[in-house]
């Protein structure tokens, strides 16, 4: 009883009890603590917490007859907590020092269902999350990361736009500084919306896992994006992605088809939706700058959805990306009415390649294309995007948001249902067309054809199969191209396909495992086999059997040189490599020596293949990722260091664009949206520290069984917060735990009591 017995605390007879049941609980939660922090479910040791836990007696009697601390001089003081911050700072650097030296000798290899060890070099993974990399490829991402950063520049007048109304945003975004990215090279120039969705979609991502500076940047960018939404003082407001027109971004029956911008708020905030594509904008040539861009406007919306995580979903902010999301669809996807019609009923809508083009928009009629018709970019399509936005509307949706939905042609309302079904229709689209215009070797097309007319041209939906002739428009062979890239090729605007269905295997590993594919005619082809994974796998096996050196050990690739040309053949023409052509992609490849071209495929590790165990596809990761020399390169601030060094290193706009958000996927920095934060995790370990393990020591003095316990226990917390902190960078395994139960309501009572 220590120094209470005295107080008359009745702790002598139920001393025995209280310790060893908290003793078991404790070492229960830590178990629990690390197997939940390296992808296990924790289901024996939470099921013995609970049991143990249940005890007639009182778990409030441990810490009345024991306190964490000595009383105070004062009532209801503590100790100083400035003792408490030292420690938790040496513990934070003590962990940082486990953490490091645990990814230097070990490579975790998750399953369904386990977690091990490995150092074997021929274990196969066939089912489970995704792969990722080790510490080289951690590395690699830092300092892309920073040479990324250096774009960032202060002030939306570099856009020729003032800064938004403080009292019209959401509170999170008032007091920051507006920030935009400069792009260079190219129909990129300026400030375009595809490199302020690649930001805030990296940062939105990286605030989503506990980091204050990218939750501060993306909070900057945000605010710039709703000053673009806004558009220049000049021009008809709000812009969005219309013309300078009255009505044409906020009206869906006004030409361009849709709304793009939702201008008004419950919130009495401001306009929300997707902007013009490119900035500053001059009123003389308007017209070359109007008009959305699908690809920045979709990872623009995921950064601010992983952002509103960051920010404990606030009310506005989620309304305001509510209205984002919506203008996205409508824009972007067509909502509501733009589809088609396959022969057994399915709706079909094709992701736009912007709010005036591409898609299904017809070549004449009221809502006619303003470029070519019938064209479409694979290197546009982002399932993992479309399954997030869906899923965001289900969650966050109120009654009030149906008043920002864009109507039916005929004025009937729309409904959140009809939503969630344009996103899971764009997806299984966007998966066939894929299929149709991709290689063996994960090649896919540039630009492809999705010809479908109706045969009224003012009409937005009918029948019809807009993969019937893909690659080509219409049976009669027609092309089409844009920004400078060819049709029917691998370049730059396709090889972003293979980081943008990576992320849909790593965000949502179950659902993207398997799509219908269908005919030419449109009906469902169920003897083939296709999905996230199988298209990656592709590029893998093309790796695998091309490259004349094996990325699965460390070193092979580089001996004797800094050269990666050993990997290059597998995809450099020069070297005579195969299956880079086929019927889906008929021209040429452009050269895998420009980064853009041969990052993304590196992301193709990420999804388990049979052929390569797991251990070997992390090394394949690393070896990717050392093809550059960060060592004189200032990962805080890219300006006060030097060039990273190699072959493929090139610190330009789109070189480092497709560099940082590859490497950034395969170390791991891509979690499912509702996955434990770091934060919460890290409590639970707290309060194991904080509160048993100091009552554990105090009676541990007369009990000679209860030190080496206690020090059992102490590695556990140890190891727990080192795995911990590894997680923040880890998809959980489990995410999708209760979607593989049985759908039946004892299967989903014990799903809740669980």
């Amino acid at each position: 009883c220590g120094p209470w017995a005295s107080s008359g605390a009745p702790c002598c007879r139920t001393a025995p009890a209280v310790v060893m049941r908290s003793f078991a609980v404790a070492v229960a939660a830590a178990f629990a603590s690390i197997t939940s922090a390296l992808g296990g479910d924790g289901f024996f040791a939470n099921s013995l917490a609970s049991s143990v836990a249940s005890s007639s007696v009182n778990d409030r009697a441990l810490f009345t007859i024991w306190p964490a601390s000595a009383p105070s001089d004062k009532s209801g003081e503590s100790a100083s907590s400035e003792p408490q911050a030292l420690e938790a700072q040496e513990e934070e650097r003590e962990l940082t020092r486990h953490v490091e030296h645990r990814d230097q000798t070990h490579r975790r290899t998750f399953t369904s269902s386990t977690v091990t060890t490995s150092t074997s070099s021929t274990s196969t993974s066939t089912t489970g999350p995704h792969v990722f990399g080790g510490k080289p490829t951690e590395e690699a991402f830092y300092g892309w990361l920073s040479v990324w950063r250096s774009k960032y520049q202060i002030g939306v007048w570099n856009a020729n736009l003032t800064d938004p109304w403080e009292s019209l945003l959401p509170k999170d975004l008032r007091g920051h500084p507006t920030r935009v990215v400069q792009s260079h090279g190219g129909a990129a120039g300026g400030v375009v919306t595809e490199g302020m969705g690649y930001g805030i979609m990296i940062e939105g991502l990286l605030a989503a896992n506990g980091n204050k500076t990218a939750l501060n940047l993306s909070l900057s960018m945000i605010k710039s994006w709703l000053a673009m939404v806004n558009g220049p003082d000049t021009a008809v407001q709000p812009l969005g992605g219309g013309m300078n027109a009255t009505g044409s971004a906020t009206q869906v029956n006004t030409w361009p088809y849709g709304i793009s911008t939702v201008e008004w708020s419950h919130f009495k905030t401001g306009p929300a939706g997707v902007p013009a594509w490119k900035f500053p904008i001059d009123n003389a040539h308007i017209e070359g700058n109007e008009g959305s861009a699908a690809d920045g406007d979709q990872d623009a919306v995921l950064g601010m959805v992983y952002t509103a995580k960051a920010l404990g979903y606030p009310d506005d902010f989620v309304d305001m990306v509510i209205r984002t999301i919506i203008s996205f669809a409508s824009a972007d996807l067509g909502f509501p009415d733009l589809y088609r019609t396959l022969p057994h009923g399915e709706k079909v809508y094709v992701p736009k390649l912007g709010s005036m083009w591409g898609g299904l928009l017809p070549p004449g009629g009221k809502y006619k294309t303003a470029q070519q018709a019938w064209c479409y970019s694979p290197g546009y399509f982002a399932p993992a995007h479309y399954r997030t936005f869906r899923d965001f509307l289900i969650k966050h949706w109120q009654k009030d948001f149906d008043d920002y939905m864009p109507p039916h042609s005929d004025g009937s309302p729309t409904t959140l249902d009809e939503m969630v079904q344009a996103f899971n229709s764009a997806i299984v689209s966007g998966y066939n067309l894929l299929w149709y215009s991709s290689c063996s070797s994960g090649t896919v097309s540039n630009w492809v054809g999705v010809k479908a007319p109706c045969e009224d041209e003012d009409a937005l939906n009918c029948p019809g199969v807009p993969w019937a002739h893909t690659p080509y428009i219409g049976a009669e062979g027609g092309t089409c191209s844009s920004s400078g890239t060819e049709f029917g090729a691998f370049g730059a605007d396709a090889s972003r396909t293979a980081w943008r269905v990576a992320m849909d295997y790593v965000l949502y590993r179950e659902e993207s495992s398997r799509i219908t594919i269908y005919d030419r005619q449109g009906s469902p082809d169920l003897e083939e086999i296709f999905g996230a994974r199988r298209y990656l796998n592709r590029i893998v096996e093309q790796y695998r059997s091309s490259s004349t050196c094996d990325g699965g050990e460390l070193g092979s690739c580089f001996r004797n040189t800094t050269s990666p040309y050993r990997m290059a053949n597998a995809f450099d023409l020069k070297f005579n490599a195969t299956h880079t052509t086929c019927h889906g992609v008929p021209n040429e490849p452009e050269s895998w020596w420009a980064g853009f071209m041969a990052y993304p495929t590196f992301t193709a590790f990420v999804a388990p293949y049979d052929e390569i165990g797991a251990e070997q596809m992390t090394n394949w990761m690393d070896t990717f990722s050392s093809i550059c020399n960060f060592s004189k390169v200032d990962v805080t601030d890219f300006t006060l260091g030097e060039e990273p060094e190699g072959a493929i290193c090139l610190t330009s706009y789109f070189e480092a664009s497709q560099a940082v958000i590859s490497t950034m996927i395969m170390a791991g920095f891509v979690s499912p949206l509702e996955q434990e934060s770091f934060s919460q995790a890290r409590e639970k370990v707290k309060i194991l520290k904080d509160e048993i393990l100091p009552v554990l020591e105090r009676v541990s003095a007369s009990n000679a069984w209860l030190p080496p316990a206690l020090g059992a226990l102490g590695a556990l917390a140890a190891m727990s917060m080192a795995a911990i902190r590894r997680r923040q960078r880890t998809s959980s395994a489990y995410s999708h735990l209760a979607e593989e139960l049985p759908k039946s309501p004892s299967a989903s009572g014990a799903c809740e009591s669980a």
